[in-house]
Formats: C-alpha cells, structure tokens, sequence
C-alpha cells in the first residue's frame, strides 16, 4: 500500500506567515517504505548537518535572531506521515519538547499549541529569522519545493519571505 506524506512547510516561522500544507500519495521502494523527493532529501541532510550550530545560536540568541522552530517528522500508524513545526523548544540531550504551531491534517494525536516530546533523529529541518537584514535562515524544506516552481515565481517568494536558498 502507498504511504501517505504530508509535507507541511512555512516559507517563515508562523508570527509571518500561515502554515501551508501539501498532500500527495507517496511511491514506495520495494520494502514499503516511502521514496521522499531527492531535493527534500538534501534539505533534510542540509537542516540535520547544520543542526548543531543552530542550537547552539538557539540557546542564547542575538536580539536581532527570532522565531526558532525545529520541524519534526510525526508517524501515525505505519504509513502516515505529518510534518510540523516545533516553537518555544526546549533541549535534554537528544530530547526534545516544544509547542506544536500548525495544525494537523491527518496525524490524530497531536494538536496545534499542545507541547509536543520528540528525539533529535526526528527533526528534519529548523528556522529563523534576522530581524536586521530580514532574512530568513534554514527552512532547507521550503526551498526544496521552491526549487520545483517556476523560476520566476520562486524568485519572488524567496525574495518577499527573505528566504536565502542554495538548494
């Protein structure tokens, strides 16, 4: 049976913009497990290399960095997967806690505001922003997608959310 992915991506921490969601049946390799997009694999590999130097700047921020969020990977049964993004996160080793800030489509057992347990092996992508030079940092996930608009339009997005991508 196909797996269902939600991809549930912001093009800015949720204090500018609104949650948007894309749903899709997944391709399956050979042993049932869902193929992800080559680019959002990268995104992950890029958000999960950097991991360690964002939560480290997360720990005591600049005042000119806000809006840190970590987005985590949430499976419902076996073959339903939500994407959220975490805020107000805290850190205990490899554990992690922090607010749920959207909204779930499928997955049952979270709720949008509700603090949410997760380990470091489920995060696949973090964010924030500078508020000096209005850009927005990480968030390799929306840029992934961005990758497979039209040029023009993903100029423009990544311009009006200040979103620096190189993917």
């Amino acid at each position: 049976m196909a797996a269902l992915v939600i991809m549930v991506i912001v093009m800015a921490p949720a204090e500018f913009a609104q949650a948007q969601v894309r749903s899709a049946r997944a391709k399956t390799d050979e042993a049932g497990a869902p193929k992800i997009d080559p680019a959002m694999q990268l995104a992950f590999s890029r958000a999960r290399a950097s991991l360690d130097q964002f939560l480290e700047l997360a720990r005591i921020p600049p005042a000119n960095l806000r809006g840190f969020a970590l987005k985590v990977r949430i499976t419902e049964e076996p073959d339903i997967v939500e994407y959220f993004w975490i805020n107000e996160f805290t850190q205990n080793g490899d554990s992690f806690s922090g607010k749920i800030n959207n909204r779930p489509l499928f997955v049952k057992r979270v709720r949008a505001g509700r603090t949410y347990q997760f380990q470091r092996a489920d995060i696949v992508d973090w964010t924030y922003i500078d508020t000096e030079t209005r850009t927005v940092h990480g968030n390799f996930t929306a840029c992934a997608l961005l990758a497979k608009k039209p040029a023009d339009l993903a100029a423009e997005l990544r311009q009006k959310f200040g979103l620096t991508c190189d993917i």
